[in-house]
């Protein structure tokens, strides 16, 4: 029985997507992955108001501040450019890159979605033409098709160029993603390579780990120790997500210099519940929409 009813709502969600009834989409999709309603008409959990926010607020218009490129600007005006990844080259067309003017390290990065990546460690090692055609495949692509992201709609396909970064005092880099509402960041959700795979944690903003409600896979195994920059990238979340009801904010910290990763509106796309779930009822209590009665 339930796997005929998660096929139904599979199909269903489908049909919903590829005739454009966003919302019945957003519903039906919510309900597979998460196995209860999605209340859009008074939401009050965490992923019922981001998809709100979705479909109601962050929508076209916002297309600058998750652009890959255009958000340089807007980081820029608003903590600094030294806080930015250097920018090696743009390319509209990966058959226009020279791969002998790049370094042996860099990282290609699509700047209309998210996971539209390719991390060259050893240019020595690389397939050219391989990284072309999976960068060509990604520039055909809209990210508004996967999750209905309006905000992801009508941005310009093209390839940054960045400084590879490495993190020496870690086994592997650490990203530190800070959950800000109305301009404060409530916790952090850091993720890195643990035991074989990427897995993550909540902390709070005074460093103290959220445990999970119960034993998940995902979770990191190991404790990560604070930031000597806490206290800074707390600041600089700030600045950034100021004027946002809810806005990612997401850094690194690598030999004491910060750097930051990127902006995000929408988490999973909104279809993802919070592994720490009490985090869905306590966060969705400090954001506050605008609905009329």
């Amino acid at each position: 029985m339930i796997f005929f009813q998660r096929k139904y709502f599979q199909l269903l969600s489908e049909f919903y997507k590829k005739t454009g009834r966003d919302l019945s989409y957003a519903q039906t999709f919510y309900r597979l992955k998460n196995n209860q309603k999605l209340n859009l008409e008074s939401p009050e959990e965490f992923t019922e108001k981001i998809q709100w926010l979705k479909y109601n607020l962050y929508t076209e218009d916002y297309k600058d501040f998750v652009d890959k490129y255009e958000v340089r600007k807007y980081v820029e005006k608003t903590i600094g450019n030294q806080y930015l990844n250097e920018l090696l080259a743009v390319y509209e067309d990966a058959d226009l890159i020279d791969f002998d003017q790049l370094p042996d390290k860099f990282v290609l990065q699509l700047t209309h979605g998210s996971g539209y990546n390719v991390i060259v460690e050893d240019e020595s090692d690389m397939n050219s033409e391989n990284v072309k055609s999976k960068l060509n495949k990604y520039l055909s692509m809209n990210y508004f098709n996967k999750y209905r992201e309006r905000i992801y709609k009508n941005i310009k396909p093209r390839i940054i160029a960045v400084k590879y970064l490495e993190q020496p005092e870690h086994d592997y880099i650490i990203d530190y993603k800070f959950y800000c509402i109305h301009g404060k960041p409530e916790c952090v959700w850091v993720k890195t390579f643990d035991s074989g795979k990427f897995r993550n944690a909540y902390y709070t903003t005074s460093w103290e780990k959220i445990l999970p409600d119960e034993n998940n896979s995902d979770f990191l195994t190991k404790d990560i120790p604070k930031p000597d920059t806490l206290d800074k990238m707390i600041e600089l979340a700030q600045k950034l997500s100021t004027g946002f009801i809810f806005l990612r904010v997401d850094l690194y910290s690598i030999g004491g210099k910060i750097y930051f990763g990127e902006l995000t509106f929408f988490p999973w796309g909104g279809n993802r519940r919070l592994t720490v779930e009490h985090l869905n009822q306590d966060l969705g209590k400090l954001m506050l929409l605008p609905i009329s009665d």
